[in-house]
């Protein structure tokens, strides 16, 4: 069985009351929500206002339709149009499940991957809800993941764009008042719209009680929008709004926090702009999850699909800028195209079966942006239903390389307990090795054995083809992690002989920016014990590019809740810095190795759990000067200076520059 045949056949995920409310609220809004590792989405089929039943459809565009509808009869039908067999099966094995599940008043949902029939297009998500009920729950039913970094970044420039907003300002609560967490004020817009914005920093409102529209967005989940900020006397800003030509302010509730965008040009009337609401989850699923360097949102007007927002990563816009000298993105190149609602494009397929899908760019015959693409060097794009329309997001050739490369390498070692990491990227239909790690701990295991080379370092004179069933490939055509539980016993594992030869035992790939990331655990006590696919945080790439190669950071650290503490689970210094460290102390320890002796407490006041609660990023001027910072004293003595917390959805990183050791 091929491993896109296993993905197929693995059970649908079983979810738990949280998982069900926020299916409910998401499914209603249009929102597909991610559950063990795929995307989902349920509704509610009402009866006299209640949910009574749920539905769940199925449907691949000239093959099957499969219908799930549990309650009391438990009942599930199936009918194949075409020859589909690997399709109809998937879609009965969702459909079975959900009606296994079902119950009346309560929620089931199932997720298969499923092969798609048109060429370079492949479905991810094939199960579909369909929303019958009248009655709408409020925004505030959707998930609470803080944003940050650079899908913060991406959410609010996108919502200014899709607003026509001059700015946006995301809210968090930090212990019990909210504060600035992040903003974004557009270029046309600088000078009194920013002063305004920056003038917001300083604020603080309590969040307990509905005092003034932000409060009460907060806590109620509804939006609300002030037509005339400068008299309006609950906004305690409102003589700041009058004084830099703030016209209309409308808040709207966001990721735990509250989304503020307004106007400095045009008065909106006393409702929110009609407008589409971002998908904060798909936006974070793009950049964090699928390492994406742009996303742009398609809204359907008069039978067409154009693009209404988009956002292109900073990193990728300065690789752009260099290589072809001019400020042309893809995503700039693709404002004002219209695409037909009704054909065959991939955007319009994606809006009407209502499913996420995957188009390879040299294989797809359908793309209307095809040579744009290939001009960008892009090797797939990404599609995700939303409320409203479609998320798009691309997965470019940019690549993994220098400081950033190793620390992702080292980092995914230390926070998986793998004994190796790999990093392939493909050129020319195949896949070769650009850069590995292997622990010190595995070195020395292996140099017991008398051994001088590791798996890592064999397979670096290997090819793969990107057309091939191995993991590696799979992995990147689908955009999904691969798991092999036992290599050396795996026939159709193409390096099996070499996985026995190395003593290595469990393997996972996984899709990050610019290729395939590989890691895997060996026989010996040196690594973890994998039974079934590990979890796998992730590591924020691109702000892990930020701190090394533009801030000049001295180390990485990654801290996870592990119970009622946050913990270090992944650490990273660069050689200069450890190269200092030996020649002034004669000793191989970092403030990051340090550091994970700390446990710091996730209901306290210190940085990290306070980002990790509220979503908002820290900047300490100068940790040896911090006094309330634990660790002040390390970082007197290896001389840590500015120091950035930075929260993500898997925990939070931290790092930080270092005066010269001396």
């Amino acid at each position: 069985m091929s491993p896109l045949s296993t993905a197929m056949a693995r059970q649908p995920q079983k979810l738990d009351r949280n998982s069900v409310s926020m299916a409910l609220g998401a499914a209603a809004l249009g929102v597909t929500v991610a559950q063990g590792g795929f995307a989902f989405a349920a509704a509610p089929c009402s009866s006299a206002g209640h949910a009574t039943a749920w539905h769940t459809q199925w449907s691949l565009q000239g093959s099957s339709t499969i219908s799930a509808r549990p309650g009391p009869s438990s009942m599930a039908s199936a009918s194949a149009a075409s020859s589909g067999a690997a399709a109809v099966s998937c879609a009965l094995a969702a459909a079975a499940a959900c009606s296994r599940r079902g119950r009346s008043g309560g929620a089931s949902t199932s997720t298969v991957l499923c092969p798609s029939a048109a060429p370079g297009r492949r479905v991810v998500a094939a199960v579909r809800a369909t929303a019958t009920a009248e009655a709408r729950p409020t925004v505030a039913m959707l998930s609470g993941m803080r944003l940050s970094g650079v899908s913060l970044a991406a959410a609010l420039e996108m919502q200014c764009a899709a607003a026509g907003a001059d700015y946006a300002v995301y809210w968090v609560n930090v212990n019990g008042q909210l504060v600035v967490g992040g903003h974004y004020v557009k270029p046309a817009a600088q000078g009194k719209c920013a002063a305004f914005v920056k003038a917001s920093e300083s604020f603080q409102v309590p969040s307990d009680g509905c005092s003034g529209p932000l409060s009460t967005v907060y806590h109620l989940g509804q939006a609300i929008c002030i037509q005339d900020a400068g008299s309006y006397k609950q906004l305690k800003r409102k003589d700041l709004a009058a004084e830099h030509g703030v016209k209309s302010i409308c808040f709207a509730p966001c990721g735990g926090g509250v989304l503020e965008y307004g106007t400095t040009t045009v008065a909106w009337m006393e409702t929110p702009p009609n407008c589409p609401v971002m998908p904060k989850d798909e936006i974070r699923k793009a950049f964090e999850d699928l390492g994406a360097s742009y996303a742009m949102f398609w809204a359907l007007q008069d039978g067409q699909f154009s693009v209404v927002a988009d956002y292109t990563s900073e990193s990728w816009a300065k690789d752009l800028l260099v290589s072809r000298g001019d400020d042309k993105t893809f995503c700039s190149e693709s404002r004002g195209l219209k695409i037909n609602a009704g054909g065959s494009e991939p955007i319009a397929e994606t809006a009407n079966l209502g499913i996420e899908v995957r188009v390879t760019v040299a294989e797809s015959l359908t793309l209307q942006r095809k040579a744009l693409a290939a001009e960008f060097g892009l090797k797939a794009l990404h599609l995700m239903p939303v409320e409203g329309g479609v998320l798009e997001c691309g997965i470019s050739d940019q690549q993994l390389t220098g400081l950033t490369l190793q620390a992702a390498l080292k980092m995914r070692c230390d926070s998986a307990g793998s004994c190796y990491a790999m990093y392939w990227t493909e050129t020319d239909g195949m896949f070769r090795v650009a850069g590995a790690y292997v622990t010190p701990e595995r070195r020395k295991a292996l140099r017991a054995k008398g051994l001088t080379t590791d798996f890592a370092d064999a397979s670096k004179y290997l090819t793969i083809s990107a057309e091939s069933d191995a993991l590696v490939s799979t992995c990147a055509r689908h955009g999904t992690p691969t798991f092999v539980a036992d290599a050396a016993a795996t026939e159709t594992f193409c390096r099996q002989a070499l996985a026995g030869e190395y003593g290595i035992e469990s393997i996972v790939c996984k899709p990050v920016k610019g290729g395939v990331l590989e890691f895997g655990t060996s026989s010996g006590p040196e690594t973890a014990t994998w039974r079934d696919m590990p979890p796998c945080p992730d590591l924020p790439k691109d702000e892990m590019k930020k701190a090394l190669e533009d801030l000049g950071a001295a180390y990485l650290v990654f801290w996870q809740l592990h119970g009622d503490h946050y913990e270090v689970t992944a650490e990273f210094a660069t050689p200069d810095h450890e190269r200092a460290i030996r020649d002034r102390y004669g000793e191989d320890d970092t403030f990051a190795s340090v550091s994970r002796m700390f446990a710091l407490p996730a209901d306290g006041d210190g940085y990290v759990a306070t980002a990790a609660r509220s979503g908002k990023s820290f900047i300490l001027p100068n940790a040896m000067e911090e006094a309330s910072l634990k660790r002040q004293k390390l970082a007197q003595k290896f001389g840590i200076r500015e120091v950035y917390i930075v929260p993500g959805k898997d925990g939070v990183l931290e790092y930080g520059m270092a005066t010269e050791i001396t």
